[in-house]
């Protein structure tokens, strides 16, 4: 198992604050949280024979499947832009929302302490990490991959969303491609990064 090494770390270093990336996973990882254990968390024995990179986060959260069919969106602010991190996760959340929603997805909120749902069902999942100068917010989206693959790596979480209800993942998840047709994931790609540029502007 690595260490978190995925192209959104950088913004951890990175003098811009804020700053946002929103990108698309070139191949399957599987990312555990800060608290998680292979052991645990993943079907160890299915990522090992698939050949799966398996990576830690600093952040919490539980595991996450990355793949080309996911975008994970990254956004940072100064410590003091917010009083309280969940004040972050809520802002970062509202942006996804209103993005969403002007492709016609309606009944979209913020469920648990920081899914986007649609529905009772799980479209985004995100995490924070509380770094020395700033908040760093990392989500994945999911655009089009089939719930069936994210029970095929990650086993179900020992903590879940009181919305979960102890459903499995194949009927808790659902994607964009399942609610609506959509533009391509590279449209989207970019609908999100000015979405989230326009609102990180009165965060300066």
């Amino acid at each position: 198992m690595l260490n978190y090494n995925l192209p959104d770390e950088a913004l951890l270093k990175s003098p811009n604050i804020p700053d946002v990336l929103v990108w698309q996973p070139d191949d399957i990882y599987l990312v555990l949280g800060r608290s998680n254990t292979a052991e645990h968390s993943i079907h160890l024995e299915r990522a090992q024979a698939d050949g799966v990179v398996v990576l830690k986060r600093p952040s919490g959260g539980e595991t996450v499947l990355l793949t080309p069919a996911t975008l994970v969106i990254a956004c940072t602010c100064r410590l003091h832009a917010f009083i309280k991190p969940s004040q972050f996760f809520a802002w970062c959340n509202r942006v996804v929302i209103s993005c969403l929603q002007s492709y016609g997805i309606e009944h979209l909120s913020q469920k648990g302490i920081s899914d986007v749902s649609f529905g009772e069902q799980k479209l985004l999942g995100s995490a924070m990490f509380k770094a020395p100068d700033r908040l760093f917010y990392h989500a994945v989206l999911n655009v089009s991959e089939l719930p069936g693959t994210i029970a095929w790596y990650i086993s179900h979480p020992s903590r879940e969303p009181d919305y979960r209800k102890g459903r499995p993942h194949t009927d808790f998840i659902t994607s964009l491609s399942a609610i609506t047709n959509l533009p391509s994931i590279h449209q989207i790609t970019a609908d999100l990064l000015s979405a989230f540029q326009k609102q990180l502007y009165q965060l300066q």
